[in-house]
């Protein structure tokens, strides 16, 4: 750190004494009128390179080893953008060769090679689509124009905005009216459904509350004539009461039978609700999906002309 004395009984100035850059100490004088940015401007002859505060490593090493340490990490950034470009290049050739495919390869291979590199997801985009007019790899395309939004330059985003948003955008109005058709006839046929299965569930109900109720009746009943059937010495009451705990478990026995069809049309009518339960529900799950992504899409390429991120 520089060393500041105050010498004489000058109050308006004062001295401070600073390396320069061959590593000699210098006097200089500074006026206490100066403001406080000038001021700060006095510096030792030396540059601290910037680090994070959360950045240990960094925090312990000196203003030389901090230096080499970011002139080995530009040495390799360098080599990793110029193999990622020599990979591009490649791509750019095997495409313009009509093979689609291995320039894929090559992309892959250069984004494995730099994570991130921006001048990857522009011919990435345009190959994944053939030329921004397909649509059959959404997955993919959906995310590498994360990457292009966030990771490539002003200049490839104009051109991915002009050469592929309007196809885009159609796109996603097709998919739409398509998914506004599919809902409306998964809607149309569950409607049908419903009250086919609400019937039937209705109609099991009545049949098992019906046998259920004659079990609870006869059940009472035997129970009742179970507390009597001594006292008659003739023996009518136990036969009675013999053939009422019988008949009630008859009736129990016709309730569990019953409970199985309740139980069944209960569960349709649950199940027509859901649209995963029918293929043409499945068809509007996955309608709705790919209407989101194609959102996802159209907002990822949709920039303003000349933004940078």
């Amino acid at each position: 750190m520089a060393e500041e004395r105050i010498i004489d009984d000058d109050k308006d100035k004062k001295y401070r004494i600073r390396i320069n850059e061959d590593g000699e100490e210098e006097l200089e004088v500074i006026d206490l009128g100066m403001d406080e940015e000038q001021e700060e401007a006095y510096e030792t002859g030396l540059e601290i390179p910037e680090f994070e505060e959360d950045d240990e490593e960094a925090a312990t090493m000196t203003p030389e080893e901090l230096a080499l340490a970011r002139k080995r990490e530009e040495e390799e950034r360098a080599a990793k953008t110029a193999k990622a470009e020599e990979l591009i290049a490649k791509a750019r050739a095997l495409e313009e060769g009509g093979d689609g495919e291995y320039a894929l390869i090559s992309l892959d291979s250069a984004e494995r090679e730099y994570d991130g590199y921006g001048a990857i997801y522009p011919l990435k985009l345009r190959l994944l689509t053939k030329n921004f007019t397909d649509f059959s790899r959404l997955d993919e395309v959906e995310s590498v124009s994360q990457k292009l939004r966030v990771h490539s330059s002003a200049a490839d985003k104009k051109y991915v905005r002009e050469n592929f948003l309007a196809a885009a955008e159609e796109e996603l109005g097709s998919q739409i009216e398509r998914n506004a058709a599919l809902k409306a006839e998964n809607e149309g046929k569950k409607a049908e459904r419903r009250a086919r299965f609400k019937s039937a569930a209705k109609k099991s109900l009545a049949i098992f509350l019906s046998a259920f109720v004659i079990f609870i009746a006869l059940l009472c009943v035997a129970v009742y004539f179970s507390t009597i059937m001594f006292a008659d010495r003739g023996g009518a009451n136990l036969v009675v009461t013999i053939v009422l705990f019988a008949l009630a478990a008859v009736a129990f026995i016709a309730s569990v039978i019953l409970a199985r069809p309740l139980a069944r049309n209960a569960r349709r009518v649950r199940l027509n609700e859901r649209d995963s339960s029918t293929a043409l529900g499945r068809s509007c799950i996955e309608g709705a999906e790919r209407e989101k992504k194609l959102r996802s899409l159209c907002d990822n390429i949709d920039f303003a002309e000349g933004q940078e991120e």
